[in-house]
């Protein structure tokens, strides 16, 4: 027994053992796997001359090296496939990199532009299809148009055409012209054109544009030298001409910006230094920089993790010299340009020398005449105090206005004199806070102290109370307090002012009733025009009553009267004297004049009202009315008649809209339905040719009409009464045709009472 449980513990500490080496050789091997130097292999589709492909390079090599987290052996190839542009080529330049990095292939693959990263993925089969990619110099468009693997990521090349505009006109206000410059490359060159015409034509500001684009050098120097030196001139990438030829996109432009008579600007940053004047640009050591970050992770995880980015380090950037050369204000400078090739001033050689002496005489003069003049200031500012007093108390009294002050601590209220007279306060009774409350209507009085209580939170408030004089009169007077800290920052004392309103008040009241009686007055002028339909709709009734009544006493007259058949006549007529009576509650509705109610109304019932009051106009205009009302709507808080009469004037203007359509498609359909955030809408649309292209804001001002008898108050009034409930209005072209009238109103659910 004790040699088995001896042998059971000789098993276990074997198995110890081995947990143990086995744990330290995968972490040695992955210390081994870290150590090792990672291979990346950059290759460029430009020619080793161009100073961008060799900065962005640059840029890679600096940045990986100072990161400084593992090794990296770093090789590049120009492939020179912008220039060549032979599909032999091509596939001879596949064959010689895989041949030539066969032993020791790359771990990462940098794509320098987007030739470079399109030849990486016609010919992945023979460079390595599982290597990760990193690109560069590569526009959003060239990449999205690709199929790319997710083992492709990189830095996108943003060149921002818009800013570098804005630039241009910042320093030319007054150009009308503007020439733009691009090369005839396949690629680089005419990726732009097209961006360059878009860009373009969608700015606010319009120019006379000449687009110079596939021209020979030689055309193209001799078209720039004949330019107008008030026009604007932007560079973009030139790397071959019409002619097929091969340049240096940088010597290009140093060429144009020798001979053209108006400045030159360009959005790529290798171009300054040329005679450029500058543009909105990263720079390509940047770009590189933010490519060897994302090389570093990749190295670390997978790409597949790492969508593609943009560099941040993008700003507006001028040649001071060529600013200098056309006489450009550097205070038309954009915020945060950065300005280079600047040769620094005398002043500016020698600003901290001369500011350390001109602050010393100056010190020195502000002693002796402070010395001087002291006494007099003290005298000025006190003298000058009281006359500022005076005056604010004056022009508070001619505005009507009460100054005051409490406070906190001393419990002691200041106040001018105009604020007894405002309050009614006789002169011989203290001004106190408990003296202002008291004078205020008991029904506004938890109103005027809610609002002091609120200052001391550190609020500024404002509330109307109104004040009620010993002889009875009230006023309406505007309360605006807030508070004020003392140097330990606590709230220490209340400032404010009194404000007499009550004109105010009585404008807004008569505003008010005026609004109420046009309102009334657009609804008897909407009826006046339905007078016929609604006649016909009375008239209908009361004939089918006198049938109805006529056959009853003609029953009645035979020796066995039919009871059965006179008993559905009088129901008929009792029926038909219902439907009229409706109608014309309705009308009496809608004329009646009085007060603004507040209720809880269904939207599908108005509608259903309104489509049958409005039922024998239809009929005359051959216009089809159409409902599709959602079943279970929540009720709306508001008046019913208002309510009505903005579904009937949007009713009447869809049928009049409709006055040129073809009978058979006069159609108006009006649907209700709740939307996820609680409103209620009402969409009325028509089948006629929809409305104007104008400002949706300029259909609801006053006196706005596109009807030959309208006058333009319809719209205006309708929108004020949906203001008023809380919603909004819109009216606006239907994508089917026709035009769309959309109400949202604020829903209210019924509750049931508990008890």
């Amino acid at each position: 027994m004790n040699n088995g449980r001896a042998d059971l513990r000789r098993v276990r500490h074997s198995g110890v053992l081995l947990l143990i080496a086995s744990a330290l050789f995968f972490a040695t091997a992955q210390s081994y796997a870290k150590d090792q130097p990672r291979r990346v292999l950059i290759l460029s589709a430009y020619n080793y001359t161009l100073p961008s492909a060799t900065q962005i390079i640059d840029g890679i090599q600096e940045r990986l090296t100072k990161l400084g987290q593992r090794k990296f052996v770093i090789d590049a190839e120009f492939l020179d496939l912008v220039r060549a542009k032979d599909p032999d080529h091509e596939f001879r330049t596949a064959s010689f990199v895989r041949e030539k990095y066969a032993k020791k292939p790359p771990d990462i693959v940098v794509a320098v532009g987007p030739t470079s990263l399109q030849f990486i993925m016609k010919y992945r089969d023979i460079i390595g299809s599982r290597i990760p990619v990193v690109f560069a110099g590569v526009r959003p468009t060239s990449y999205f148009a690709l199929d790319s693997p997710s083992n492709i990521t990189g830095v996108f090349f943003k060149l921002d055409l818009t800013k570098t505009l804005d630039l241009a006109e910042h320093l030319q206000p007054d150009a009308r012209q503007l020439f733009v410059i691009a090369g005839n490359s396949p690629v680089e060159d005419r990726n732009w054109q097209e961006a360059a015409r878009q860009t373009i034509e969608h700015r606010e500001r319009k120019y006379q544009t000449t687009y110079l684009y596939g021209l020979t050098f030689d055309s193209l120097i001799e078209t720039a030298s004949k330019i107008p030196g008030d026009a604007i001139v932007i560079m973009l990438a030139f790397l071959i001409d019409g002619a097929g030829n091969n340049f240096v996109a940088r010597d290009v432009a140093e060429q144009v910006a020798r001979v053209a008579p108006a400045p030159v600007y360009s959005p790529y940053d290798s171009y300054l230094g040329s005679g450029i004047v500058g543009g909105f640009a990263e720079t390509f050591e940047s770009h590189g920089a933010a490519v060897a970050d994302l090389v570093s992770k990749i190295s670390d995880g997978d790409p597949a993790t790492l969508p593609p980015k943009t560099n941040p380090e993008q700003a507006f950037r001028v040649d001071a010299r060529a600013m200098d050369r056309w006489g450009l204000k550097r205070s038309n400078l954009p915020s945060g340009t950065v300005v280079m090739f600047h040769e620094p001033s005398p002043w500016e050689q020698h600003r901290s020398l001369a500011t350390v002496i001109a602050a010393v005489v100056a010190l020195q003069s502000a002693l002796l005449v402070a010395l001087l003049i002291q006494r007099r200031r003290r005298w000025k500012a006190e003298r000058s105090l009281k006359e500022s007093e005076d005056r604010m108390t004056f022009v508070a009294t001619s505005m009507n206005v009460g100054l005051w002050q409490f406070d906190r601590a001393a419990d002691e209220l200041w106040a001018t004199e105009h604020s007894r007279t405002m309050f009614g306060v006789a002169n011989d009774i203290p001004l106190t806070r408990e003296t202002f409350l008291s004078a205020v209507h008991p029904d506004d009085r938890r109103a005027a102290v809610a609002a002091l209580r609120g200052t001391w939170k550190g609020r500024s408030v404002t509330t109307d109370v109104r004040v009620v004089h010993p002889d009875g009169q009230v006023r309406w007077i505007r309360l605006r307090t807030r508070s004020r800290l003392d140097e330990a920052g606590t709230l220490d004392q209340l400032i404010g002012v009194f404000v007499d309103i009550t004109d105010q008040k009585a404008a807004e009241s008569e505003t008010e009733q005026h609004r109420q009686e046009v309102t009334h007055l657009m609804r008897v002028s909407v009826l006046g025009e339905l007078s016929g339909a609604i006649a016909h709709e009375v008239n209908q009734p009361l004939t089918a009553i006198l049938s109805n009544a006529q056959a009853a006493l003609y029953l009645l007259e035979a020796d066995s009267p039919n009871l059965a058949e006179v008993r559905e006549a009088l129901r008929d007529i009792v029926s038909e004297d219902n439907r009229a009576g409706d109608v014309v509650h309705r009308l009496r509705g809608l004329l009646k004049k009085g007060e603004v109610s507040s209720e809880l109304v269904d939207v599908n019932e108005i509608v259903d009202s309104t489509v049958t009051l409005l039922r024998s106009e239809s009929i005359n205009r051959r216009v089809a009315i159409e409902t599709d009302l959602a079943a279970g709507l929540p009720t709306v808080l508001g008046d019913s008649v208002q309510l009505q009469q903005v579904l009937l004037n949007l009713i009447m203007n869809a049928m009049d809209a409709m006055s040129s359509t073809p009978e058979n498609r006069q159609h108006v359909h009006i649907c209700t339905q709740e939307t996820a955030f609680g409103k209620i809408e009402v969409l009325v649309r028509d089948s006629g040719p929809g409305i104007k292209q104008v400002d949706g804001k300029q259909l609801f001002t006053p006196f706005h009409t596109t009807k030959d008898h309208g006058l333009g108050l319809g719209l205006t009034i309708c929108s004020t009464i949906i203001s008023k409930h809380g919603g909004t209005i819109d009216l606006q072209n239907d994508a089917a045709g026709g035009a769309v009238a959309t109400i949202s109103l604020p829903a209210r659910v019924m509750m049931m009472a508990a008890q």
